[in-house]
């Protein structure tokens, strides 16, 4: 019987993983993720794969408390008292989600228009079908995946701070947020110019294999 041959898997020096060309801040991710919506924009994606990803300064003006954050994309701690700081110089755009355990109730309740909850089913084949779609778009971003950590502004240790790089910036979240559990899949912009685009919208084919819908009201 043939066997597929398994993709090489690279560590990095910040403790993250490579494989198919995407970066994992955890290796394996979570099999499956949820997500509520609004069912028209959910059927648009299973049917069509009409897709949106915000620029994290979308979420700094955004006016709701469980969807905006001003800080967003700001790696924040501190470290023997001294606060630190540290931000990036690259556009970076967000898909956001939840880890499958996440209460659906709590999901539902970000928005007063969510009125589902989808279940992305494969998730290295959905982050790859994004980077696909960019790609076609002449759009050089690096896909980098993982779960939010919500620490900003605590105090950290030299040990503890080397062994969390990855969740600075991108990551990273405070306290107030934990109980949504987002596992959030970003795109990076890796060349020296700026996009200068707000938001991207792309197609990625028909997802009916990947993604399922449960109506909630």
């Amino acid at each position: 019987m043939f066997k597929p041959q398994m993709s090489e898997i690279i560590q990095t020096k910040t403790g993250t993983f490579i494989t198919d060309e995407v970066e994992f801040n955890q290796h394996p991710p979570p099999s499956t993720l949820l997500k509520a919506m609004e069912s028209r924009w959910a059927f648009e994606l299973i049917n069509n794969g009409s897709l949106r990803l915000n620029s994290i300064f979308f979420y700094h003006n955004l006016e709701s408390k469980d969807l905006g954050d001003m800080n967003e994309g700001r790696g924040m701690l501190r470290m023997n008292g001294h606060e630190m700081d540290i931000g990036t110089i690259n556009d970076v755009y967000i898909w956001c989600s939840a880890l499958p355990n996440t209460s659906k109730e709590t999901l539902l309740s970000l928005d007063k228009n969510y009125d589902c909850i989808i279940t992305i089913n494969d998730t290295l084949q959905f982050v790859k079908r994004i980077s696909l779609a960019l790609e076609k778009r002449d759009l050089i971003m690096h896909p980098h995946i993982g779960s939010v950590i919500y620490n900003r502004g605590d105090e950290v240790s030299k040990e503890s701070l080397s062994s969390q790089q990855f969740n600075y910036n991108i990551f990273q979240k405070v306290d107030d947020y934990s109980h949504q559990k987002e596992f959030r899949v970003s795109f990076i912009n890796v060349t020296t110019n700026k996009l200068g685009v707000e938001p991207i919208d792309i197609e990625i084919g028909n997802c009916k294999e990947l993604v399922t819908i449960e109506r909630t009201k």
